[in-house]
């Protein structure tokens, strides 16, 4: 990382140790999504990677995914975060928590399980399975909150109306649903179908 700092900053004429004010701090060029593709996959780590203990990655739709790299201490203030978004969306030490993120190099699935645990919750860490089999879980094991994105929880609403399942017969409470964009009209067909609050929502789209 060092060396590609002092390779950009030589190549714009910035001498770090020349800086006397904050206006200073302007010169500094923007580190891009580009400047992580072209170091993949550790060029930029700003530690070595025997103090890296976890490794994550983007979907790597448009080009070549970026690498990020967790150390012990980036976890624990991760965990801590994702409990406190938690904490502030109503859910406690009581809640039932099913998952319906794939558990894999995005970060997702990961920061919310953690999250619970901190917090004391139940965690269920299902994944992305058929939404017939989500419906089961959450009828046997009393969920009473679901985190998924917004069109998967369309899904496991479709399939109760399939399965002829009525959702009030559910624990179910609060949603939490993002990573993809949606629209307020989803919100809403979502609160509807499945009779909970979306108490966190992210990527919300009119």
């Amino acid at each position: 990382m060092f060396l590609f700092y002092r390779k950009r900053f030589d190549k714009n004429g910035i001498d770090p140790d020349g800086f006397s004010c904050h206006e200073d701090i302007s010169k500094i060029t923007f580190t891009t999504k580009n400047d992580l593709r072209e170091n993949y996959p550790y060029g930029l780590f700003a530690v070595p990677l025997r103090e890296v203990v976890r490794i994550h990655t983007s979907a790597g739709t448009t080009g070549m995914p970026i690498v990020v790299g967790y150390t012990r201490n980036d976890l624990k203030i991760w965990t801590e975060l994702v409990a406190r978004i938690l904490t502030s969306g109503g859910i406690t030490k009581d809640d039932v928590i099913q998952i319906a993120f794939n558990y894999e190099l995005f970060t997702g699935a990961f920061g919310f399980h953690y999250g619970a645990e901190k917090i004391g919750a139940s965690v269920i860490p299902v994944s992305i399975e058929n939404p017939k089999k989500h419906i089961k879980i959450l009828q046997d094991y009393k969920t009473s909150a679901l985190i998924s994105t917004p069109s998967y929880a369309l899904q496991i609403a479709n399939a109760l109306t399939e399965m002829d399942i009525n959702p009030n017969s559910l624990s179910l409470r609060f949603g939490l649903f993002g990573e993809e964009p949606w629209s307020e009209r989803m919100r809403q067909e979502i609160e509807k179908n499945l009779r909970l609050q979306l108490q966190i929502t992210t990527d919300l789209q009119k």
